[in-house]
């Protein structure tokens, strides 16, 4: 397949439409035709790389960047990305708040090396990237350490439980410094009950906690994403607006799931 000029530092030499083994399973790049490059985990659409970091092409990563913004990151923010993927997040967060600092862990030992071969993410100390089970990462914080939590790790399309029970949204709280915050991608659909008790772990520690998604979506109507985002200082009413200027319906709901 012929290469677009906008993905020359994207992998330039990685087959795509193939499977390629890593230690969880599989990977596959597929080149879209508006120049992003979409990476798929056994089977699952998982990120999606593109030369500019600014772009995010994933809905729920765009909410995620949202809230952040509506929050207000504080000068040298550490961030701890649990479920690193291929790292479009940290990359996109080093790029629009330059004096970050990011952690990135995920389960596959291999993705995250891969990751650092196909693309040009930054490197350490604003970038560390290791192999780390997403519990014990949060688990084995210091109390009041970081900044920021991004939660994006899935077993298949399903959040695993060791990542959204008491126990985590605990350790997670706990390792916020005041005025902290936690982001997190949450899977769900009609008849599906896992992001309950998921949202309802959040709420056990947490004052504030709200969810961005599609209208439909937060409404149990369909399948999609859902954003937890939980912490105290958050602007909700400029992530309102950021709702109403989206480009797909989008809302902000305080009490979800109701």
């Amino acid at each position: 397949m012929a290469r677009r000029p906008s993905d020359a530092l994207i992998a330039l030499h990685v087959p795509r439409d193939t499977d390629l083994p890593i230690a969880t399973g599989t990977v596959r790049l597929m080149d879209d035709p508006d120049g992003s490059t979409s990476v798929w985990v056994n089977g699952v659409p998982s990120s999606s790389m593109r030369a500019d970091p600014s772009v995010l092409d994933f809905e729920y990563m765009r909410h995620f960047a949202a809230a952040i913004a509506s929050w207000g990151p504080p000068p040298r923010m550490l961030a701890l990305h649990v479920g690193a993927g291929v790292c479009t997040m940290a990359r996109h967060l080093s790029h629009a708040y330059p004096d970050s600092r990011h952690i990135a862990v995920d389960i596959d030992a291999s993705l995250p090396e891969l990751a650092r071969a196909w693309w040009d993410l930054p490197r350490s100390p604003q970038l560390r990237v290791r192999s780390q089970d997403g519990l014990a990462a949060v688990a084995e914080r210091h109390d009041d350490s970081l900044d920021l939590i991004l939660r994006d790790a899935f077993a298949g399309d399903a959040t695993p439980t060791s990542l959204a029970d008491d126990a985590w949204w605990a350790h997670a709280r706990r390792a916020l410094r005041p005025g902290g915050l936690v982001v997190a991608n949450v899977k769900t659909a009609p008849g599906l009950a896992t992001h309950r008790p998921d949202a309802l772990a959040a709420r056990s520690v947490f004052s504030s906690v709200v969810a961005v998604g599609e209208g439909a979506v937060l409404k149990g109507r369909r399948r999609g994403n859902a954003v937890l985002v939980a912490g105290e200082g958050l602007d909700v009413d400029a992530l309102r607006r950021y709702a109403a200027s989206a480009p797909l319906p989008t809302s902000v709901s305080p009490d979800w799931p109701r």
